[in-house]
C-alpha cells in the first residue's frame, strides 16, 4: 500500500509541474473521442468525417476553454446532419440551444460532463459518470449529465434512422421537425437512463457525505445497487429490452474507476480516527477527525564525483 501512496505522491508532484500540458492533452483526447463518436454514428459529411479533420478540430479544441469545446462539437454535429436533413439539423439545433440555456444558467463550470457522457455510452460504461460525479461533484451535475444523455440518444436516433433521413420526403419542413422531435422526446430508454443516473448520483452524493467510517465505499455500493434496481424495474415497466450482462460488466468497471478516484481524492486512515468534544457559551461541539493517508516521498540525491576528486581518493 505504501508503494501506491508513493506513486500517488509522484503523480501529484508531476501534475503540479506539468499541469498545463496534461490539461491540454486531456482536452485533446476528450475532443477527439467525441468527434470519433459522432463520425462513427452520423458521419454523413465526407469532409468533416475524415480522420485528419478530427485531429485538426481536436487540436483547435485543445486551445479553447471546455465550454467552447462543447459548442465546437455541437457545430460539428450540426454540419453532419445538415448534409442529409435540414429538418433533423434544426431539431438538433433547437434541442442544443435549450440545453445550453439551462447549462449556462445553472452549471457553467461542468461543461466537460456533457462530452464525457456520450463517450461513456460509447465505451458501454455510462454508470461510471453518475458514480464519479456523486463522489467529487454535487447534485447540480445532474443537469449537464442529463444533457449529455440526451445528446447521446439524439445521435443514436439519427444513426438508427439514417436511411429515413437520407430519403427525400414530400412533407414540409415543420412537419419533418415535429416528427423528429416527437420520436426523440418519447424515447423511453433515454428517460429511464436519465432518471436512473440522477437517482444514482444523489445516492452516492448523500451517502458519501455521512460521517460514518468508509462512507465513500458504502456510497459507491449504494449507487451501483440503486442504479441496477432502477434500470431493471424501469426497463421492465417500460417494456424495454435490457442487456443484464452489459449492465453488470459496466457496474463492475464503474466500481473500479470509482475506487481509483476515491484513492486519489479521499484516501484516509480510519484506524487513527479521533473524536473531540468542546464547548463555548452557546454550543457543544462534537468533532470527528479522520487523518489523511500519506507517506513521505523518498528524495533521490545524486552525488557528483569529478575526475580530480577520484584521483585524490586513489592516491
Amino acid at each position: 500500500m505504501n508503494k501506491l501512496f508513493e506513486v500517488k505522491g509522484y503523480l501529484s508532484k508531476y501534475y503540479g509541474k506539468y499541469s498545463n500540458i496534461v490539461d491540454k492533452a486531456t482536452k485533446f483526447i476528450v475532443a477527439l473521442l467525441s468527434l470519433t463518436f459522432i463520425n462513427q454514428n452520423i458521419g454523413f459529411s465526407e469532409i468533416v468525417s475524415k480522420p485528419f479533420m478530427s485531429i485538426i478540430l481536436s487540436a483547435i479544441c485543445m486551445m479553447l476553454p471546455i465550454p467552447m469545446t462543447v459548442v465546437f462539437i455541437t457545430i460539428a454535429t450540426m454540419l453532419q446532419l445538415l448534409t442529409v436533413s435540414t429538418g433533423a439539423a434544426l431539431v438538433a439545433g433547437i434541442m442544443f440551444i435549450i440545453m445550453y440555456g439551462f447549462y449556462l444558467r445553472y452549471a457553467p463550470g461542468k461543461a466537460i460532463v456533457v462530452l464525457l457522457v456520450p463517450i461513456a455510452f460509447m465505451l458501454r460504461i455510462p454508470v461510471t459518470v453518475p458514480i464519479v460525479l456523486g463522489l467529487i461533484g454535487s447534485p447540480i451535475c445532474i443537469l449537464p449529465m442529463s444533457m449529455g444523455t440526451m445528446a447521446y440518444y439524439l445521435i443514436d436516433y439519427m444513426k438508427s434512422n439514417s436511411t429515413l433521413l437520407e430519403t427525400p420526403v414530400e412533407s414540409g419542413l415543420m412537419e419533418q421537425m415535429a416528427t423528429y422531435a416527437q420520436q426523440i422526446l418519447v424515447n423511453r430508454e433515454m428517460w429511464c437512463n436519465m432518471i436512473a443516473f440522477a437517482i444514482c448520483l444523489l445516492l452516492v452524493y448523500n451517502v458519501r457525505r455521512m460521517s460514518v467510517d468508509y462512507s465513500w465505499e458504502i456510497a459507491i455500493v449504494a449507487g451501483i445497487l440503486g442504479n441496477i434496481n432502477v434500470m431493471a424495474y424501469g426497463y421492465i415497466l417500460m417494456d424495454i429490452q435490457l442487456s443484464y450482462i452489459s449492465l453488470i460488466v459496466g457496474s463492475i468497471v464503474a466500481v473500479l474507476v470509482a475506487l481509483i478516484v476515491k484513492f486519489f481524492v479521499f484516501a484516509v486512515d480510519y484506524t487513527r480516527t479521533e473524536r473531540l468534544q468542546y464547548e463555548d457559551d452557546e454550543y457543544y461541539y462534537y468533532v470527528k477527525a479522520v487523518p489523511k493517508s500519506s507517506v513521505a516521498i523518498p528524495e533521490k540525491t545524486v552525488k557528483r564525483i569529478n575526475e580530480h576528486q577520484k584521483m585524490e581518493e586513489t592516491e
